[in-house]
């Protein structure tokens, strides 16, 4: 096999708030490039900058695999989708998602019409796209969490985004202006499922889709008065109570009807996006143990402490071994491309 070329984002300065999980995306370049390593796998790193800078690199690069590691570019999240089809319209082919499914999972709205469209559970929620003003008596009463209808890695998630409504709305419209000044994006105001947490892996390998061991992150550590959630700090702030008090169990501790039936959504929903390599979905499950969607994530993190290498952990599957799957699914993409590209050739137009 040909040398695998790995590209990742640039991430800006330390200075910048996101400047933790955009540098994240190097712990992932090292554990594949490791991985490759092992394969004997001949590999070359570089970091692409923006669309521009992705069709100046591979217009000189005779590599035809990309091993894609490309997060989000700091001019723009969503240019960071177009990387594989970019790619592929120079005759390239990227390890892990399409452009489609990057597309979709990046707008958190789209997200989850579609989910629900499927009949897949989903929380309710409302989407908010300006400064307009809004009538929080029109949504039932309950708790509500604010995120960002565009970001990922937790981004303007805090311990200070679930609020009570219509009791809290003057910190709702404070949370609101913040979000907006930030990211410039609309903010889903969603109803937040005060139960469990899980997040599933999944993997596929000749059009089959396997499910991994189900992650539970336990809140144990957490008081009644905290709000169970892994927001921005646990996912990234090495020195926050989140981030040391959110251990992942694994597999998750739940009766065998409802693995059965979070194993069975998490594939439906990998469907549904048209997902393709791997991907990662995350439940929250409420007092009665039901499951709803949460976020469908495609090309999740993969460095070796993350979820996902848990989950490939407990499935006995090797890192390496993953690796070498995602990298022959992509061959076999290529292949076919090139099959059909020279198969075509062989006819001769009649005009």
């Amino acid at each position: 096999m040909e040398n695998i070329l790995i590209l990742h984002n640039t991430y800006g300065s330390p200075e910048d708030s996101l400047y933790e999980s955009r540098a994240g995306v190097m712990d992932q370049v090292r554990a594949v490039q490791q991985a490759l390593d092992m394969l004997n796998l001949a590999s070359e790193v570089l970091a692409v900058e923006n669309l521009r800078h992705l069709t100046q690199i591979l217009g000189s690069r005779r590599e035809h695999i990309i091993f894609n590691l490309v997060e989000e570019f700091l001019c723009d999240i969503e240019q960071a989708c177009y990387v594989p089809a970019v790619s592929r319209a120079l005759g390239k082919y990227c390890t892990g998602n399409d452009t489609p499914a990057l597309l979709l999972s990046q707008n958190k709205i789209y997200t989850k019409a579609l989910l629900r469209d499927a009949g897949l559970p989903s929380p309710e929620g409302i989407v908010l796209s300006g400064r307009e003003a809004t009538d929080w008596r029109s949504l039932p009463a309950g708790w509500y969490i604010f995120k960002p209808a565009f970001c990922d890695a937790s981004e303007g998630i805090t311990s200070a985004s679930v609020l009570s409504l219509p009791d809290e709305k003057k910190k709702a419209e404070a949370l609101l202006q913040r979000l907006y000044e930030q990211f410039s994006q609309p903010v889903i105001v969603e109803q937040f499922i005060p139960g469990r947490e899980l997040n599933v892996s999944v993997i596929q390998r000749n059009r089959k889709i396997k499910v991994l061991p189900l992650a539970e992150i336990d809140f144990t550590a957490f008081s009644d008065s905290q709000t169970k959630i892994v927001d921005h700090d646990a996912k990234w702030q090495k020195d926050s109570f989140g981030y040391n008090n959110t251990p992942r169990k694994i597999p998750a501790d739940l009766p065998d009807h409802v693995s059965v039936r979070v194993e069975s959504l998490a594939a439906a929903a990998f469907k549904s996006l048209n997902c393709q390599d791997y991907a990662r979905v995350d439940f929250r499950l409420d007092e009665e143990l039901n499951p709803f969607i949460l976020e469908v994530n495609p090309n999740p993190d993969i460095s070796e402490d993350a979820g996902f290498a848990a989950a490939l952990q407990a499935a006995d599957i090797p890192y390496e071994r993953f690796i070498w799957t995602v990298i022959t699914n992509t061959q076999d993409r290529l292949s076919a491309a090139q099959y059909t590209a020279q198969a075509n050739t062989k006819w001769t137009p009649i005009c």
